[in-house]
């Protein structure tokens, strides 16, 4: 095997271009793996919400939610619409 048409720039090159790929990486897989912030028990409420999702037809009941989250959930991209069931 004959390296002798690899200059020094090109291993510079290299190990450059490899020590990015694997701070990219490293930066990239820590940030998938935080968690999200704890919810405080105190302000999740009972309730008995039902949804429909207005693209697909598809069906949710909500038992409990955050009192600091006031926006409907979502499906399909678009926020479910709420049903009133007596």
């Amino acid at each position: 095997m004959d390296l002798s048409g690899i200059g020094l720039l090109d291993v510079v090159i290299a190990v450059l271009l490899a020590a990015a790929i694997w701070k990219s990486s490293i930066w990239l897989i820590r940030l998938l793996s935080w968690s999200p912030p704890e919810v405080d028990p105190d302000d999740v409420v009972e309730v008995d919400q039902a949804y429909k999702c207005s693209v697909c037809g598809a069906e949710l009941v909500m038992t409990a939610v955050n009192v600091q989250e006031d926006a409907a959930p979502r499906h399909c991209r678009e926020d479910m619409i709420p049903v009133w069931r007596p």
